[in-house]
């Protein structure tokens, strides 16, 4: 293991790591899940994924030093602990799925790198039948439509994948990045919240789509390809027949 990380860049697929991958599928089926978007690969990070990680967070950070664009302040700390805290979220993640709940954390990878983490979870998944989204970029590739095309992602998975019927997020109010990638992908507001933050009240918007809203909406036109995902999917609560495709399927 030593010599196959010293000897690859760190984020970088080799043949040493996809079989390694794979022998990890065995215990933890989510390991074989992949998006795909015309830019961008989005995985379940492994130990070369899970370092190079943190090496882009402690290098480049996530937002500007005093903003605090995240619930509970995780990110507002030196980027050294901040990096460790990204770590402990992905492997609490897979240590803690079930599905009763799950928090899936997907690597965001951009010519083979990692740039930052997209985030999917639900609760009684296949009662509710809904999901909520976070994320995060490193702050050297944010501007970059780089956002959108992740969440892109993450709602085919959702929606077409797992047959979800809602999809939320929650943002700050002076979230401006994420704020225009809700509107621009067909959210619709779905109230508000007061949260202490950093001692001060700020309001958090709360957004929604519903499966219907999505068929229409320019996420559902966008080139997103699921793999794997029949391989897991009795983790997430999600069995063939809940998707839209199978349900258009004749009996």
């Amino acid at each position: 293991m030593a010599e196959n990380i010293a000897d690859s860049t760190p984020g970088t697929p080799t043949a040493a790591s996809g079989g390694h991958r794979a022998a990890l599928a065995i215990w933890a089926p989510q390991f074989r899940l992949r998006l795909t978007t015309p830019r961008l690969e989005l995985r379940v990070p492994d130990e070369n994924d899970l370092r190079a990680l943190a090496e882009l967070v402690a290098d480049q950070g996530i937002h500007a030093p005093g903003a605090a664009p995240f619930q509970g302040g995780w990110s507002n700390a030196l980027p050294q602990v901040v990096a460790g805290r990204v770590l402990q979220y992905l492997w609490k993640g897979l240590a803690l799925s079930r599905p009763g709940y799950w928090n899936l954390g997907l690597a965001v990878f951009l010519d083979g790198r990692p740039v930052g983490v997209q985030g999917l979870q639900a609760r009684e998944f296949p009662k509710r039948g809904e999901v909520a989204t976070e994320s995060w970029l490193a702050r050297g590739h944010q501007g970059r439509g780089i956002g959108t095309e992740m969440r892109t992602a993450a709602l085919r998975l959702a929606f077409a994948g797992l047959g979800a019927r809602y999809a939320t997020s929650a943002v700050f109010e002076d979230g401006a990045a994420a704020l225009a990638v809700n509107k621009k992908l067909g959210y619709q507001p779905d109230g508000i919240e007061v949260h202490d933050r950093q001692g001060e009240p700020t309001v958090l918007t709360r957004w929604r789509m519903t499966r219907a809203q999505w068929e229409l909406s320019p996420a559902a036109e966008a080139t997103a390809e699921i793999h794997g995902l029949d391989a897991c999917r009795a983790l997430f609560g999600s069995r063939p027949h809940d998707t839209p495709s199978a349900r258009q399927e004749p009996a």
